[in-house]
């Protein structure tokens, strides 16, 4: 019953008659339309969103395109007469700039020791070079005095050990080195165009291998540089085996 009063108040409220209690088909048709207002605001809300919704989307897909096909403004050309890369302690870590007059790049570890360098040789041509962590260089590759490429290994007391090329008669040349740099092993050509080859120590080059048009040879050194032993074709093409003493005196040779 209280709920059925509470009722009839409201329905008293909106009607404004106290006379006659609500019946429940009046009650029924109240509640039916207080739904069907709901529904109704409840619709009417949906269509808004959807709407706002719809317009949402479509603004941030256009803007997205429209950001998409924009181009960004870069310059053709940035110049400056040095370049210098640091690191987030403020350490120089690269360099592009100019070294005598041409270009140069050098790159350095954060303890200030260069680790690469890009520059120009003495004769005009390009040259790169790289150190250890010591700054010290390991290898090298330009070119010879005589023009061509050139490469060198060198190890860690900075002592040249490999080292190949191009020589000024435009042939090609090899040299191996002991660990203090001094000549081991090299390979090249004669004058007349055949192989070259010799074998030394101490920088003195004691077997020397050659192939020139008459044919192969060979001759063996003392470390005076004084030839003590031969073998090989003459010039008549002959084949030929001669000693000589350490003053590089004859002693005999085959044929007599």
């Amino acid at each position: 019953m209280k709920k059925r009063e509470l009722i009839f108040n409201l329905l008293k409220d909106i009607s404004g008659s106290s006379k006659e209690k609500p019946t429940y088909s009046s009650l029924k048709y109240f509640i039916m339309k207080q739904l069907e207002q709901r529904i109704a605001t409840l619709e009417k809300n949906l269509r808004f969103y959807r709407i706002l919704f719809t317009v949402v989307i479509t603004g941030s897909l256009a803007f997205a395109l429209m950001s998409s096909g924009k181009k960004n403004n870069v310059p053709e050309v940035i110049q400056a007469k040095s370049f210098e890369v640091v690191d987030n302690y403020g350490k120089t870590i690269a360099i592009l700039g100019k070294e005598d007059g041409n270009g140069a790049l050098n790159t350095y570890n954060s303890y200030g020791k260069r680790l690469v360098s890009l520059f120009t040789s003495d004769g005009g041509a390009g040259g790169i070079n790289t150190f250890d962590s010591d700054g010290d260089v390991v290898f090298k590759v330009t070119n010879t005095k005589g023009g061509g490429g050139y490469m060198s290994l060198f190890n860690d007391d900075a002592k040249e050990i490999f080292e190949t090329g191009v020589t000024s008669a435009h042939g090609g040349y090899l040299r191996l080195n002991d660990k203090y740099g001094d000549k081991l092993a090299w390979f090249t050509y004669t004058e007349n165009g055949g192989g070259y080859f010799s074998l030394s120590n101490n920088g003195q080059e004691y077997m020397r291998f050659s192939t020139p048009a008459e044919g192969g040879r060979v001759g063996i050194y003392n470390r005076k540089n004084t030839r003590i032993a031969y073998i090989g074709a003459q010039d008549n093409l002959d084949g030929y085996i001669s000693t000589y003493n350490s003053s590089g005196e004859f002693l005999g040779g085959l044929p007599k």
